[in-house]
């Protein structure tokens, strides 16, 4: 059915919005319900979080058929997990800042063509009067 549906340029999953969509939707809510809820017992929550962390078909399956992508409720549902875990998963993995690169030396033809640019340009051109005689 979803092969059929992709295919077809008239009808996506996202416009279609039938009983069986529904259902996928409602499968993936209470998996996330079931992963983050604290009523939930510690064994139905590991079940739950597994479910949604592995990339099994049927996970995969479920999300194609909810009209979703599989690979972003993973990660979602992963930062999630890490978050609650105390770690800082919006952080970059960056150990440094960025270089901020200098402005080129100009040499050769270039630097000429800068000049006659701010000589004809709006910049103030640099002192080229002659030297007077007194």
């Amino acid at each position: 059915m979803s092969q059929f549906i992709k295919s077809s340029p008239d009808y996506t999953f996202d416009k279609i919005d039938c009983p069986e969509k529904r259902l996928f939707i409602a499968i993936l809510s209470q998996a996330v319900h079931d992963a983050f809820a604290s009523h939930v017992p510690r064994l139905e929550k590991e079940a739950a979080r597994n479910f949604l962390t592995r990339n099994s078909s049927d996970f995969r399956h479920i999300c194609e058929m909810a009209g979703r992508d599989a690979a972003y409720v993973k990660e979602r549902i992963r930062k999630q997990v890490l978050r609650e875990k105390g770690w800082n998963v919006d952080l970059s993995l960056r150990t440094q800042p960025r270089r901020i690169r200098k402005q080129k030396h100009l040499t050769g033809n270039a630097y000429y063509a800068a000049k006659r640019k701010e000589s004809h340009g709006n910049v103030i051109p640099m002192d080229r009067s002659p030297i007077r005689a007194h």
